[in-house]
């Protein structure tokens, strides 16, 4: 049997629907992503669209997919929900800011 382990970013609840996704935030969540000692793993937000979409647009990124299949796959999701301000931090994330451990996923090997 696979157990699951919760994680959580906090932020402040009245104002997440305004606020933006910080590079912070999805630098964090990086570092949990890449470590495949913490798989099984599901990735949500308390909306479900904007930072779920973001973080894993910036993982498309990290797995080296072109940038037109990221926005492709986030605007599926996102809908007519999606926000320009987190496409163009997609757009804008530096990769290289995250560290893929030796352990890391094989498909981010």
């Amino acid at each position: 049997v696979t157990q699951m382990q919760a994680m959580q970013s906090k932020m402040k609840l009245d104002k997440i629907k305004l606020q933006a996704v910080s590079e912070d935030v999805v630098l964090r969540a990086m570092n949990v992503v890449v470590d495949e000692n913490k798989y099984p793993m599901m990735i949500a937000d308390l909306y479900g669209k904007h930072r779920t979409g973001t973080v894993v647009a910036c993982l498309r990124k990290l797995q080296r997919w072109n940038l037109a299949s990221v926005f492709e796959e986030y605007r599926r999701f996102a809908g007519n929900k999606r926000r320009l301000q987190n496409e163009q931090f997609i757009e804008l994330f530096d990769v290289d800011l995250v560290h893929v451990p030796a352990n890391a996923p094989a498909f981010l090997r």
